[in-house]
Parts: structure tokens; sequence; C-alpha cells
């Protein structure tokens, strides 16, 4: 019999909610310093004297990390435990928001979002690595799913953290209120149980024996990061083709942006956390969303539609998004056999997805015709849909 978790006062009235709140905030609120940082990009050219180009790699700085050390943080995180890991993500994060709202130069600046992506990349392994400890069942599915949903959240919430910062010469006071919502945040953490004592740490050949004898697991985290991509690229293109196609703006406030990724995202992922709970083949449901999704993006770039028609289908797009991702993390317990590999895996899924992501907005940047934003969308997606795996869960009578 399963030895029962001990859990902190923290856990004890309603563990799942209150679990997957903490660990939703916390992603979303390190996701958050990519929207506050995009905001405030014409004041880093003019007061810091920084080239565009200079501040366009200070944000791909905040990727590096979790691109490239995904999978030590994940031995790390097996090491010292998911608690400890959080924690510490949350005072990188706060030292990065320090760097940030003292910063006079580039040096400055790219050190604070080198902080910042570390904190986010100890948190993409450590966050579904707790839900996966400490939740079971259709618990566990539900909260993955909704978890999944983070990034357009954690981006439109920095937007709406800039909001009051736009006007005058106050924007680095916003990273102040970053770094203080993630002091609150890490003061939480304390309040997590500790993970085991008695969970082994898997050396490194273990890791790489799991890798040749599980190749789902590489399936499952390419079916995670090609519809990143994909995402990623469409909502670096989007705005200058809308605006080019029809000749407006997008005419909406950052808070509007917000509130509708937020929408579309949030209920994405929960949607998709109900459905899988009911027994409904992932596999299946995922190539739907890829056919709904593909068809989405059809609306949303052919030339000829409308302005509002266009909004909608980056809506349904985003539905479909916020389903694939939703439905890929909610299948993590069901190809990680063993507690000790949890962090491992949660590393290498998430590194692969940043290392995807990386390449994504120059490439769509590069192109120019409908045709073609739509065309590379399909050959991703295509083979997201090919690759995505299954694996039937037998439930004992």
């Amino acid at each position: 019999m399963k030895e029962p978790v001990n859990v902190s006062p923290f856990l004890d009235n309603a563990p799942s909610v209150w679990l997957v709140l903490f660990c939703y905030a916390m992603i979303v609120a390190s996701m958050a310093s990519i929207g506050v940082f995009v905001s405030f990009l014409p004041h880093v050219t003019r007061d810091l004297s920084m080239t565009a180009p200079k501040a366009g790699f200070a944000i791909s700085l905040f990727s590096v990390p979790s691109a490239l050390a995904c999978v030590p943080i994940g031995r790390l995180v097996d090491r010292i435990g998911i608690r400890a890991g959080m924690m510490l993500a949350g005072i990188l994060a706060i030292v990065g928001d320090v760097c940030l709202s003292w910063a006079t130069g580039w040096v400055w600046v790219y050190a604070g979002m080198c902080l910042a992506g570390a904190s986010f990349g100890a948190l993409t392994v450590t966050c579904p690595s707790a839900l996966v400890s400490w939740l079971e069942g259709d618990a566990r599915t539900r909260a993955l799913s909704f978890w999944s949903t983070y990034g357009p959240v954690g981006y439109a919430f920095g937007l709406l953290l800039a909001v009051p910062f736009t006007t005058g010469d106050v924007w680095q006071h916003a990273f102040v209120w970053h770094a203080i919502i993630f002091a609150a945040l890490t003061c939480l953490a304390f309040l997590l149980p500790r993970r085991k004592a008695q969970i082994k740490v898997n050396a490194g050949a273990g890791g790489l024996r799991l890798l040749f004898k599980e190749s789902a697991i590489i399936r499952l985290a390419f079916a995670l990061a090609l519809p990143n991509a994909v995402a990623y690229g469409v909502s670096v293109v989007t705005p200058s083709y809308l605006a080019r196609v029809y000749g407006v703006e997008l005419g909406m406030s950052n808070s509007g942006i917000a509130g509708a990724k937020i929408f579309a995202m949030i209920l994405g992922g929960v949607v998709t956390g109900h459905i899988l709970t009911k027994k409904v083949h992932y596999r299946v449901m995922y190539r739907t969303l890829v056919c709904f999704g593909l068809a989405s993006l059809f609306v949303l770039f052919f030339p000829n539609g409308t302005f509002g028609l266009a909004l909608v289908a980056l809506i349904c797009w985003l539905l479909a998004f916020g389903g694939m991702a939703g439905g890929t993390m909610a299948q993590l317990p069901t190809f990680v056999s063993k507690q000790e590999d949890i962090g491992f895996v949660s590393g290498l899924v998430g590194q692969l997805t940043s290392l995807i992501c990386l390449t994504a907005p120059p490439i769509y940047l590069a192109l120019t015709h409908w045709s073609a934003y739509w065309g590379l969308s399909c050959a991703v997606m295509v083979v997201a849909a090919s690759l995505v795996p299954y694996r039937k869960v037998l439930v004992a009578p």
C-alpha cells in the first residue's frame, strides 16, 4: 500500500486547490517578467542608451537558462527537494528584479534577465514535479492541464503589471513590485511539505537509459514544444500582419489583450482537463485540436477576411493551443514510472520546449506572405500530430 504523504497546514483543507494555485501563481509571476520588460522596450532604449538589437537580445537571454539547463536543474531539484527548488527560484527572481530596477546600462539589464530566466527554468521543473508528486488521479490530471496554460497568461499578467507605470519616468518601479510579489510567494513556499528524504537521485547514465528505453518521453516533449513554437511565432507576427492587411492596429489596450489571452488559455486548459478525466482518448483529442487550430490560423492569416473575424480566429487558436498544451502536460505522469525520474523528465520537456521556441521568432519574422505563415504552421503541427504518443492507463476495477 502506498504510504500517504504527510502535508503541512498549507495543504490540509483543500490540497489540490492550494497546491495548484500556488504553482500556477509562481510560474505566471515568473513569465510576467517578459511582459513587463516588453512593455518598456521604448523606455529601455531611451533611458538606458541601449540600441533596439541589444534590448531584443536581453529578451533572448531570458530563454537561455531554461533552454540550456533545464535537465541539470531537474537533477538539482531531485537532490535538494521541490520546496527548496521553489525557494531558490524565488530568490533568483527577486535578485533579477533588483538588477532591472537599478539598471543604468546593458550590463545590469542582461544580468537581470539572465537571473529571471534562471528562475523561470527552475519553476518549469519544480512546479510539474510538485503536482505529479503530491496529487493523484483526476486531481493531478486537471492540475497539470490547468498549469500548462501559464505562458500567455504570465505574459498577459506582465502587461497588466506594467500599465500603472507606462507614463512618466517611473517605469523601473514595475520591477520593484514584481520583486515584492515574488517575495510573498517565496515566503509561502516555506509552508510546502518537504520532499521525502528516501527518494534517490538517478545518476546521469540512468537518465540517458530512460531516454533510450522510453522514446515516448521524447515524443511527448515534441508534442508540447512544437505547438509552443508555433504559438510563439504567431504571437510575434500577428500584430504587424493584421495592421498591414486591414490598415488598422489591434485597437486594444494592454488590458484588453491580456484579458483575451487569459480567458482563452485558462478556458482551454480547464476544459481539456475536464475532458481528460472523462477518459477521452488523448491522442485523438490532440489531433482534433491540431485540425481546429490550423483552421483557426487559416482564418487568422487569410487576407480577404475582416479584422473582427481575425480576432475571433486568434482566440480560437489560443483555445486549441491551450487544449494541446494542457492535454500533453496531463499525460506526463503516465510516462514516468519512477518517482525519482520526475525532475529529470520535467527538465527534459522544459529544455526541449525552450530550445525549439528560441528559433520561432526569427523564422516567422523572416516570412512576409500569409500562405508562408500558415504553411509553416501546418508543417510544424503535422509533425507534432504524427509524434504525439499515447499510453493506455489501466484502471483497477
